[in-house]
């Protein structure tokens, strides 16, 4: 969660001041999106803090702020957080909040509960708690709400109540003009009178032994009470000149002074002043209210915005805010003074002084590194080397940069920009040269004897040196190369005697028999796992070995009793320190006592840390369900499974640890089970958003975690029930519905089928009927063809008869006149050949050939012909006429026509009806 103004370590008060104070952070009105002014603040059993703001009630988890806004959203003057119950009093309005299944806040007002009800503008400014009352105080009355009872009662009925305080369950308060009271049996009785108060605006009310409380007045200093006695407690350092508008006696025996315009005071009531905050390490100089949480963090209600004062953490910290050290390199205490080496100089100041940093005369520039060797301090220097002599300085190698000074021999070896230079300390000749044959830039280096000097380069990798006896050049050089990711620059340093290099992967021992840097030692080993940022790493004179990683400080020590090495971290998250990759520094200051250098400053911690961040317990806050395009609807915390519906498939989940410490980073994890079966990556969000999710059972499990120490694991359980369409019933009926489809298409396919089947066999018979047809139609035309063939045949036939017979007629006629036996011969023969039957038979056996149904038909139509009426009825057929038809029958041809005609009456023929047409087209 981004905080909108994180000023954990702004802790200078003045510009220049050197003052080492607890942590600090803010909170604007930009980051809680509310009103400027907060008028007080308290603490849940949960660890959540409520905040009464101009706009409401402000509830914060350590991730969210909570806007709950009063009826009239009048501005919240006083809160009060007791058991579950939130009590606040505002304009014309005072109740309760009661916490709802979901977590969120439910407000149950008391002001109707009032029987003569509220006076005109009246605010309610305190809130104090005794047994089952709560006091609500407004400056014309104190009303007492009884929990159990559930009724509101006027207990003080005065005007000009100024302030409300609650001491060893009792209620006192103030009246101006008239003095301090004490609520006893429901009514006030005065406790101090006026005349010894003076009229001392008091704004704290405190016990401060056993029959003894502390007064804290506004304009006037402290007083103790004993009995009804009032008597001034002066003590040294107290800033009688400032006027305060809140104060807390701490549990520590500290008393926090919240002035108008001035600032945080924090002293003892010996007179020691621990430290003074304001802006800008505060957001505001005016502070409404002061409250301590569980932890000892001090909360600053503020004219504008809110400030929390980690009193309680190990650490203390240095912030230059206005430029004037900048960055810090390196640090020393030497002879009780405080050098910082930074990228602007050299400063000092008296150790455990409070006075501001001074520049070490003609220092300004880096300042690299600082190195106390054999009783004198010398500064590496981007303009050469420092010799320093307490406040002042001596340049002692003028040229380009030195990166760092060691102890070699009778003098000492430089390590610059450009090569290695030695200087004899001894001589009073204090000139130096260049090593012969050597350029390379010496960030970094390790003395492992009087001749052989470790050297480690951002490009080149590590090398070791071996110069001659002279200290002028030298004779032997190795190049080692750099393994993995060295992270910028690959940092050499000395270990327990073992030469080592590392880098952001891991670290390297020099192993002499091999002759070559290896990954199998136990420092890689118990750091392999710390994420480091860079190489840096530094081995101090207490014999610990320090690096850094993203969440933490490590360090590794032997362990005195069982001589193995052992790994402990520091919680120092790297946007604290917010120093460039490969200066990260650590100093040891004096026994047990550590300075961090920081891009603005440093930080300071003594060992063993006297409190450390512990994991803090995980709190699920609220969940928040919706469907698509609508408003989240918060859901109760309590039960052990939710069933959604079908389109509420959206849901968001908010979580914390209230854990109010600047120095620390708050991270989580989370992992939705039947979804995702793997741990998300860690994160500051509080905050985890599902979408869309497909109907099914799901456990939603986060877990925290505080620089690197994890948290408990809460799990929430689940369901997004399937829509209508996916129910059983429906997936029965989806399953009945394709079973009867495919019955369906079973017999549409059978019935389409069998219509295929039965269109191909009448196509089929149809196809043989033209087949059949057309065989008919061929037959019937072979059959006409033959016909007419036969009855070509039959008129060919016929008419040769017809033409013999009239032939033999013509010739017996021409014969008839003869006597001859032999004409009469000839005759005879005649007659014998034109004899009828004769040729009927032979007529008729053709006739049938060509037309073997003729006789059937006509008989079968007229049954009364006669065998010679049929003889007519063929040649008929045969379109023959009369005159053709008389030799064949032998007769005339008027005959014939009387033939003819007795035919026709037999068939009773119309008169219109050609016979001979009637015969053919029979």
């Amino acid at each position: 969660m981004l905080r909108f103004c994180l000023l954990f370590f702004l802790l200078m008060f003045l510009p220049g001041n050197a003052q080492e104070l607890p942590p600090v952070v803010n909170y604007g009105a930009g980051e809680y999106e509310g009103g400027n002014q907060n008028w007080m603040i308290s603490q849940g059993p949960d660890k959540k803090m409520y905040v009464a703001n101009n706009a409401g009630l402000f509830q914060f988890d350590g991730e969210h702020w909570v806007l709950y806004e009063v009826p009239g959203k009048t501005a919240l003057r006083s809160v009060l957080a007791s058991g579950e119950n939130i009590y606040t009093g505002a304009y014309m309005e005072f109740g309760y909040w009661k916490p709802q299944g979901s977590g969120r806040l439910q407000y149950v007002s008391l002001k109707d509960s009032v029987s003569s009800g509220l006076l005109d503008g009246e605010q309610f400014w305190d809130i104090k708690e005794v047994d089952d009352h709560v006091i609500f105080q407004s400056h014309q009355r104190l009303y007492s709400f009884n929990k159990r009872s559930g009724k509101v009662t006027s207990i003080v009925t005065e005007r000009n109540i100024s302030n409300l305080f609650s001491v060893r369950d009792r209620i006192y308060y103030q009246e101006a003009e008239k003095g301090l009271f004490v609520i006893e049996n429901g009514v006030g009785k005065p406790f101090v009178s006026n005349e010894k108060i003076n009229n001392k605006n008091i704004i704290g009310l405190f016990p401060y032994s056993s029959d003894k409380m502390l007064a804290v007045t506004r304009d006037d200093g402290l007083f103790i009470i004993t009995g009804n006695q009032w008597e001034a407690l002066p003590i040294g350092n107290y800033p009688m000149e400032v006027s305060f508008f809140s104060a807390l006696y701490l549990r520590d025996g500290s008393l926090a002074l919240g002035s108008i315009g001035n600032g945080l005071y924090v002293l003892t009531l010996e007179g020691k002043l621990k430290y003074h905050l304001m802006q800008p390490t505060l957001l505001n100089n005016t502070l409404l209210s002061v409250m301590e949480d569980e932890e000892g963090n001090i909360w600053g209600a503020l004219d504008n915005g809110i400030s929390v004062i980690n009193k309680e953490s190990p650490f203390r910290v240095f912030v230059d805010i206005f430029g004037k050290i900048g960055t810090v390199y390196c640090s020393i205490v030497v002879d009780d003074i405080m050098y910082l080496g930074t990228n602007q100089g050299l400063y000092h100041k008296n150790d455990d002084a409070e006075e501001p940093y001074q520049l070490v005369p003609g220092t300004t520039g880096q300042v690299w590194s600082l190195n106390y060797i054999d009783g004198k301090l010398y500064a590496g220097h981007d303009r050469g080397t420092f010799l320093i002599n307490g406040k002042d300085a001596d340049l002692i190698w003028d040229t380009l940069g030195t990166w760092t000074v060691s102890e070699f021999g009778d003098g000492i070896l430089q390590g610059h920009y450009n090569g290695m230079s030695y200087l004899d300390t001894d001589s009073s000749n204090t000139t130096s040269n260049y090593l012969e044959n050597f350029d390379l830039s010496v960030h970094h280096m390790v003395v492992e004897n009087d001749s052989i000097v470790w050297i480690s380069h951002y490009h080149r990798g590590v090398f070791q040196i071996e110069l001659d006896s002279s200290y002028s050049k030298i004779e032997e050089i190795r190049n080692f190369e750099v393994k993995g990711n060295s992270g910028l620059v690959p940092q050499i340093f000395r270990f327990e005697d073992d030469i080592y290099y590392s880098t952001e992967e891991a670290v390297y021992r020099y192993d002499k028999g091999k002759n070559e840097f290896l990954p199998d030692n136990e420092l890689n080993r118990l750091t392999r796992e710390n994420n480091r940022v860079s190489s840096a790493s530094t081995v101090l004179d207490d014999g610990s070995w320090w690096t850094f990683g993203f969440d933490n400080l490590f360090y590794v020590t032997r362990d005195p009793f069982e001589q193995k090495l052992i790994r402990r971290e520091i919680p120092m998250p790297l946007e604290n320190r917010n120093i460039g990759k490969g200066f990260e520094n650590i100093s040891l200051i004096e026994e047990n006592r550590y300075l961090v250098g920081t891009n603005n400053g440093y930080i300071e911690f003594s060992l063993p840390l006297e409190k450390e961040v512990e994991p803090g317990h995980l709190l699920l806050n609220s969940i928040g369900v919706s469907s698509k395009r609508e408003d989240l609807e918060y859901r109760s915390l309590g039960v052990s499974d939710l069933n959604l519906a079908s389109g509420v498939n959206n849901i968001t989940f908010n979580y914390s640890i209230p854990n109010y410490q600047g120095l620390s980073r708050k991270e989580y994890s989370t992992r939705l089970v039947n979804y995702s079966s793997s741990w998300s990556h860690w994160d500051q969000t509080g905050t985890t958003k599902y979408e869309n999710l497909p109907p099914g059972s799901y456990t939603f499990e986060v877990k925290g975690r505080i620089n690197g120490k994890e948290s408990n694991v809460l799990r929430y359980r689940f369901s997004i029930a399937k829509p209508w369409y996916y129910s059983t019933l429906a997936l029965i009926s989806y399953f009945l519905l394709f079973i009867l489809g495919l019955v369906v298409i079973h017999y549409s396919y059978r019935r389409r089928h069998r219509k295929i089947i039965l269109e191909r066999e009448k196509n089929l018979r149809m196809k043989n009927l033209e087949a059949e047809q057309q065989i008919i139609r061929l037959q019937k035309e072979n059959l006409e063809k033959d016909m007419a063939e036969k009855n070509g045949q039959l008129a060919a036939s016929t008419m040769s008869l017809i033409k013999k017979n009239e032939f033999l007629s013509n010739l017996k006629e021409e014969l008839k006149g003869a006597e001859s036996p032999k004409v009469k011969g000839v005759i005879k023969t005649i007659d014998n050949e034109l004899r009828e039957e004769d040729n009927w038979k032979m007529f008729k056996e053709a006739f049938k050939n060509a037309d073997k149904e003729f006789f059937d038909k006509i008989k079968a139509r007229h049954p009364e012909l006669t065998s010679n009426d049929l003889r007519l009825c063929a040649y008929l057929r045969l379109n023959l006429s009369s005159k053709e038809i008389a030799p064949l029958i032998n007769i005339s041809v008027k005959s014939v026509e009387i033939k003819r005609y007795r035919l026709r009456k037999k068939m009773n023929l119309p008169r219109e009806v050609n016979l001979t047409d009637y015969i053919i087209e029979l």
